[in-house]
């Protein structure tokens, strides 16, 4: 079993520990050219976490969880159905037709606006 602790590092990014390293560097700055470094590195950190929220783990793994259904369906219809002439499958209903296409549609779009405001960033 995953400690929790282990799982919301890994679901943040990992910046958690980095973060508390810097807070404590703050704390313990023995000079203001210390404290200042300490500071940069924090603003530095929360700005990389901002950035990933864009396109964080979370959002990945939950992606992929809402996407699976429909790609393991479009396979076996493709593949199995259509390549192989092996079977037969039910079409959607016009309910989860359109919830693929949505689906479909953010995880694609949202990948292509994700990666255009990455490139406007730079």
């Amino acid at each position: 079993m995953i400690p929790l602790g282990k799982m919301l590092g890994w679901l943040a990014g990992g910046l958690g520990p980095a973060l508390v390293r810097a807070y404590e560097a703050r704390n313990a700055a023995g000079s203001e050219q210390e404290r200042i470094a300490a500071e940069v590195e924090i603003a530095r950190l929360h700005a990389q976490q901002q950035n990933r929220a864009l396109g964080g783990r979370l959002t990945a793994l939950m992606q992929a969880l809402w996407a699976a259904p429909f790609v393991i369906y479009d396979w076996k219809l493709l593949v199995w159905d259509k390549v192989l002439a092996a079977g037969a499958t039910d079409g959607l209903s016009v309910s989860l037709l359109e919830m693929q296409l949505r689906i479909a549609t953010f995880y694609f779009g949202g990948a292509a606006l994700v990666g255009a405001v990455r490139a406007l960033r730079r």
